[in-house]
């Protein structure tokens, strides 16, 4: 058995990977990077309250994640549900701790790191339904959208 390398579309392309893209990035992200700080806060004795900064680098994080699961063509129901699963892990705990235990530009530069991990993945194990090019301008959109709404919730919900 050979793994086929993932195929990365437009989520874009069809209403239900944008829509999915959409309530993950404005409402699940936010929400599970708040809940996940409140819980490693409480567990490790740190504050809970993201810096503005950190917390709109680790939501572009999560969203690229997302972005990731939702723009890889489906192959099985069990892979699905497994990154899922991996990315929940990681917003819940994973970014909580990094974002919230280290200083501010320590943290941001984990988070970089992270995001240039991500982005070496797509880039060494997929391929592309388009030209690469072409390619780019969703992540570019949905990271600008999630940076904006990582904002928003963080002045206007959370830290009121």
């Amino acid at each position: 058995m050979v793994p086929r390398r993932p195929v990365f579309a437009n989520p874009w392309d069809k209403p239900t990977d944008m829509f999915a893209c959409y309530v993950a990035v404005a409402l699940v992200d936010p929400f599970l990077l708040w809940i996940g700080g409140h819980l490693m806060g409480a567990i490790f004795g740190f504050g809970s309250h993201w810096p503005l900064g950190v917390f709109m680098v680790a939501a572009v994080v999560g969203a690229g994640g997302f972005m990731t699961i939702v723009g890889r063509e489906r192959t099985r129901l069990s892979v699905d549900v497994l990154a899922i699963g991996i990315w929940l892990v990681l917003g819940l705990i994973v970014a909580p701790v990094i974002g919230l235990a280290l200083s501010a530009i320590a943290a941001i530069i984990v988070f970089a790191i992270l995001l240039a991990v991500l982005f070496g993945y797509v880039v060494s194990a997929g391929r592309w339904q388009r030209s690469f090019l072409r390619t780019l301008s969703w992540p570019t959109t949905w990271s600008l959208l999630a940076t904006f709404f990582a904002f928003a919730v963080h002045q206007m919900v959370l830290y009121v």
